[in-house]
């Protein structure tokens, strides 16, 4: 089973027919059109009766607004409370799906990141704006693809956008802004493994991908793949798309993605990404 907002997705089908390849028939467990019942007959595990193995793919719930989160988040806990290992699991995604608990888990295990600040009031934003330098990344706490972030390098700018968006009820994620030559690394981790991992090289401070940015190969190190793979540990993401930055002081984690994509990263590895996926999942389902 893959649990996708959305089972056309062109990355959702390539592992899909990875899997068919293998003989599997793949069901989509699409958690916007799921009703659960509670003391009805038959219950809510009936629904999972027939995997072989017992265990799902997790590519995404496709939530924005905090109810639907919190609903979809409590749907994998059901899952996983009836015996269905999720890859990755629904701790995995609560931590890496929220930026400030994934930068509290990595000063926690020393793994070098920016400094960041968060907060609720719109004046102790200001005040972090200062205290970060008067140069910093405001960052949505939930969300990909660099939608939604903004560089705060001028005072009056800082102003405007912070208390515009205090009317919206929004928390300020604020992380001091590194230099990086436009460009950052995206490194794919699964289990105890770096895999593979690319340069994503932008046209401007924003490196993502859906930003327009481009891939370019990267060759592995040990020290980014010991990196990575910390990263993912402590995040405890099995499959997991981490994102560090290069500067003059070396480097840092900025993020662990949990449903990372691998269409980009594919274009640029000789490595066959979906195989290498489905390979895990069922190494490590299938016991």
């Amino acid at each position: 089973m893959i649990i996708t907002p959305n089972s056309l997705d062109p990355e959702v089908q390539i592992l899909s027919n990875e899997l068919k390849r293998r003989g599997y028939k793949v069901q989509y467990f699409i958690p916007s059109t799921i009703k659960v019942g509670v003391g009805f007959h038959p219950n809510f595990s009936k629904q999972f009766e027939v995997l072989e193995p017992r265990a799902a793919l997790v590519r995404g719930f496709g939530a924005a607004h905090t109810q639907k989160i919190f609903f979809r988040l409590d749907i994998l806990s059901a899952i996983e409370e009836y015996d269905v290992k999720l890859i990755n699991t629904r701790e995995s995604l609560e931590i890496a799906s929220d930026k400030f608990l994934t930068s509290v888990f990595l000063e926690k295990y020393q793994i070098p990141t920016p400094k960041t600040m968060i907060c609720e009031d719109p004046h102790k934003a200001l005040e972090a704006f200062d205290e970060l330098g008067g140069d910093c990344v405001l960052k949505p706490l939930y969300g990909s693809k660099g939608i939604g972030i903004t560089r705060l390098n001028d005072k009056a700018f800082a102003e405007n956008v912070i208390y515009s968006l205090s009317q919206l009820n929004h928390v300020f994620y604020l992380q001091k802004f590194v230099e990086h030559q436009n460009r950052d690394i995206r490194i794919l981790v699964l289990g105890n493994k770096a895999i593979t991992g690319m340069y994503r090289i932008g046209d401007s401070w924003k490196t993502n991908i859906y930003a327009g940015a481009k891939a370019e190969p990267l060759e592995l190190t040990n020290e980014l793949k010991n990196l990575a793979v910390k990263a993912a540990k402590i995040t405890k993401t099995e499959i997991a798309g981490v994102d560090i930055l290069e500067s003059e002081k070396g480097f840092s984690v900025l993020e662990v993605n949990s449903i990372p994509g691998f269409t980009a990263l594919q274009k640029v590895s000789e490595v066959n990404i979906a195989e290498e996926i489905i390979n895990y999942f069922l190494e490590n389902t299938e016991s």
